[in-house]
């Protein structure tokens, strides 16, 4: 559901803390379009019963009641970056999402100190010019 927020400051998601959602990419294609327009689908649906929460297992139905709560609890901007994500996902090839969920398992195995430094250089990647950037990459392909 919230895979849009696994990346972190790949993605250019705002999160307060790292460990805000339990995420999975699997949720994303599963219940996004629950979640661009919460309101509306609820407001069709009122009084007949959800047929995709029906149908699922008691703790992940909580699992999806609870970040259903914590969604709506965002400040506006947050939900509209995470839905422009969201979109980015679903729109994105198969072969790019197997990559993307290898790199986020990469980088939740990494120590706090490891995804602090790895943090500091994509942070000094983005302060060089283009230049310094092109030379970095000559310097790797040979």
């Amino acid at each position: 559901m919230f895979a849009v927020a696994i990346g972190g400051t790949a993605f250019g998601a705002v999160r307060k803390t790292g460990d805000d959602f339990d995420c999975r990419a699997s949720d994303a294609i599963r219940v996004g379009h629950l979640l661009s327009e919460p309101s509306l689908y609820i407001s069709q649906n009122r009084g007949r019963p959800n047929p995709y929460l029906d149908n699922m297992p008691p703790e992940e139905r909580a699992r999806i009641q609870r970040q259903y709560r914590e969604w709506q609890s965002l400040p506006p901007e947050q939900r509209d970056t995470m839905r422009r994500r969201m979109d980015e996902w679903n729109r994105m090839p198969p072969q790019d999402r197997d990559r993307y969920q290898q790199r986020y398992q990469q980088w939740q195995q990494l120590s706090p100190e490891d995804r602090r430094g790895l943090e500091n250089n994509l942070q000094r990647w983005d302060n060089l010019s283009p230049q310094e950037r092109d030379s970095i990459r000559r310097r790797f392909k040979n």
